[in-house]
C-alpha cells in the first residue's frame, strides 16, 4: 500500500497523465480498499475506459461494499511502484461492476503494509505516560508494529517536540481483562481539529501483550469483513426487491 498512516495526508502530483494508457481495457489491476483501518487487497479487470472514468469488474464485490459512496481506492500501476488514487463513484453488486473516477497520481510509491491495522469498533480510551506526565487519549488505530492516538492539544505546549519522544501506553482491549503495556516512539504528529492532535507511533511490546493484541486484530478484522458482507447482502436484496416492481 501507499507509504504512510493516513489517507487524508497523502500527497498528489499535479502532473497530467493519460489515464487510458495507464489502465488499458482488459488489463488486470491490483486495488486496495481502505476500510476502518484495514487495507483490503483485490484485483479488478478494466472493462471500459472513458475520459476521467474507468469501469471495472471484480469477482469479490463484497469487499467494496463499505456502506458509503465516493470513498477512496488505490490502484497499483503494473510493472511500476507508482499508484493512482481515485474515488469509487458507483457499484453494481449483482454484476460485480465498479465505476471509478477522479484519478490522481500519488506522490508516494506503492509499499506493501507489513502488518494489518484496524480501527476499534467502539471508542477505546487509553492512558499515556510521557516522562512524568500522564494523560488520557483515544485509540485511533492499531497494528502489531504501530498505533495512532488522538489526544487533547492542551497536554502539549510544543507539539513539534513530540517527535522521537518515548511513550508508554496502557491499553485494555475489549477481548481481554488484562492491561497491555506498550512502548511507543512518536513518528507522526498532526492536528486534526482545533483541540485534537493525532499522534502516530512505532510500538513494541512483550510476548504476552503481543498475543493479546494479535488476537484482537484477528477478531476485529473478522468483524469488519462481516460488516462488508452484510452490506453486500443488503444491496443485493435491495436490487431483488426493486426488480419485482418492473
Amino acid at each position: 500500500m501507499i507509504n504512510g498512516n493516513d489517507i487524508a495526508t497523502m500527497g498528489f502530483t499535479e502532473n497530467a497523465f493519460d489515464l487510458n494508457s495507464l489502465l488499458q481495457k482488459e488489463s488486470v489491476v491490483d486495488v486496495e480498499v481502505p476500510i476502518k483501518g484495514l487495507l483490503l487487497k483485490e484485483s479488478v479487470v478494466v472493462c471500459d475506459t472513458s475520459p476521467g472514468q474507468i469501469e471495472a469488474h471484480t469477482s469479490n464485490i463484497s469487499h467494496f461494499c463499505t456502506g458509503s459512496y465516493d470513498y477512496p481506492l488505490f490502484l497499483k500501476l503494473n510493472r511500476t511502484k507508482n499508484a493512482l488514487a481515485c474515488r469509487l463513484s458507483d457499484i453494481v453488486v449483482y454484476t460485480g461492476k465498479l465505476v471509478m473516477k477522479d484519478f490522481q497520481m500519488m506522490e508516494e510509491v506503492w509499499v506493501n503494509r507489513e502488518c494489518e491495522r484496524v480501527q476499534p469498533k467502539e471508542p477505546t480510551f487509553i492512558s499515556v505516560i510521557m516522562g512524568k506526565q500522564k494523560f488520557k487519549a483515544n485509540l485511533f488505530d492499531l497494528s502489531l508494529t504501530g498505533m495512532c492516538i488522538l489526544a487533547d492539544k492542551k497536554y502539549f505546549k510544543e507539539p513539534r517536540k513530540l517527535y522521537d519522544k518515548k511513550l508508554m501506553v496502557l491499553l485494555q482491549l475489549p477481548n481481554s481483562r488484562l492491561t497491555c503495556k506498550i512502548k511507543g516512539i512518536v513518528v507522526q504528529v498532526r492536528p486534526v481539529s482545533e483541540s485534537l492532535l493525532r499522534i502516530g507511533m512505532n510500538i513494541d511490546m512483550v510476548k504476552k501483550d503481543n498475543q493479546i493484541v494479535s488476537h484482537y486484530l484477528s477478531e476485529r478484522k473478522r468483524e469488519i469483513l462481516d460488516e462488508l458482507f452484510i452490506n453486500f447482502l443488503q444491496l443485493l436484496n435491495y436490487r431483488e426487491t426493486k426488480d419485482q416492481y418492473f
